[in-house]
C-alpha cells in the first residue's frame, strides 16, 4: 500500500511539473484495513474547493485567464495535424505583407491560407486544437475583415468556450 501511495504521489508531482502549474495537495482518505486488488480502489479525494468553483487553468495549456497574454504564443506548434505546407505559405505571405507595399490581393491571399489552416484545426476532431483555429480566424479577419466564414466560425468557437464556462484563448490577438 505504501508503494502505491508513493507512486501516486510521484506521478502527481511529475504531472504538476509538466503542466508548469502549481500542484495543490489534497487529502486522500483510504480505510486502513482496505486492500487494493488492482480492480478497484476505495479512495476518495477530498477537496477544500467549493463544488461550483472552477479549478485554475494553466496558461501552459493555452487557456490563460481572459485578456491575459497567452503563454501559448504564436510559436507554439499544435500536435496531431500536419500543416507544414500551409505554415510555409503563411510565412512567405506574412513576410511579403509585413515588408510593406503589399497589395489587397496579397492580403486576401494571406487571409485565404489562414482560413484554410484554421479549418484544418477546427475540423481535426480535437477540441484542444480550437485555440489554434481561433487564432487563425482572427488573423483572417485582420487581413480580410469582411470574411463571413471566418467571423461565423470564430464566433462558434468562442461560444463553445463560453458554454463550457472556460476562458476564451487569446490566440491571434497579439499585434
Amino acid at each position: 500500500m505504501r508503494h502505491l501511495m508513493t507512486t501516486l504521489a510521484l506521478c502527481t508531482l511529475a504531472l504538476g511539473a509538466a503542466c508548469t502549474s502549481a500542484v495543490t495537495t489534497e487529502s486522500t482518505s483510504v480505510p486502513a484495513n482496505s486492500t487494493n486488488t488492482g480492480a478497484s480502489t476505495n479512495s476518495s479525494v477530498v477537496s477544500s474547493a467549493s463544488p461550483n468553483s472552477v479549478p485554475p487553468i494553466s496558461a501552459a495549456h493555452g487557456n490563460a485567464a481572459p485578456n491575459a497574454p497567452s503563454a501559448a504564443g504564436a510559436n507554439e506548434k499544435p500536435e496531431g495535424v500536419d500543416t507544414a505546407a500551409l505554415d510555409g505559405k503563411i510565412e512567405k505571405l506574412e513576410a511579403k505583407v509585413k515588408a510593406g507595399g503589399a497589395t489587397d490581393a496579397d492580403k486576401k491571399a494571406l487571409a485565404t491560407v489562414y482560413l484554410e489552416r484554421a479549418n484544418v484545426y477546427r475540423d481535426a476532431g480535437s477540441p484542444r486544437l480550437y485555440k489554434f483555429a481561433l487564432g487563425d480566424y482572427r488573423h483572417v479577419l485582420r487581413y480580410d475583415p469582411a470574411n463571413a466564414e471566418a467571423t461565423d466560425k470564430m464566433n462558434e468557437i468562442v461560444s463553445i468556450y463560453k458554454s463550457m464556462d472556460r476562458p476564451v484563448p487569446t490566440n491571434g490577438l497579439e499585434p
